[in-house]
């Protein structure tokens, strides 16, 4: 798995990664391990501090392209909305 670390114009840091589903999803209580079929070849995760991305299908030498072009990738990756914690 590659990673990347990139500032954006406004400062922003972001971390990047691959995911490939097989390798590493891991079923948790209460949760389904199914995936949209768009997801099921993997997607790139884009990570910073008040924020988190995905893009899919996940593009060929992402881990090698420029900075430009891989902001761009996080401008066109879907937000994630974080996970709740239940309340007890």
């Amino acid at each position: 798995m590659a990673t990347r670390s990139l500032r954006a114009p406004d400062g922003t840091v972001w971390e990047v990664w691959d995911v490939q589903p097989g390798l590493q999803l891991e079923s948790r209580p209460g949760r389904s391990v199914l995936l949209p079929d768009e997801m099921a070849a993997g997607w790139l995760c884009f990570d910073s501090a008040g924020e988190k991305r995905r893009l899919y299908p996940i593009p060929s030498c992402w881990d090698e392209c420029a900075d430009a072009d891989l902001l761009q990738m996080c401008r066109d990756a879907r937000p994630v909305r974080a996970d709740r914690i239940p309340s007890f």
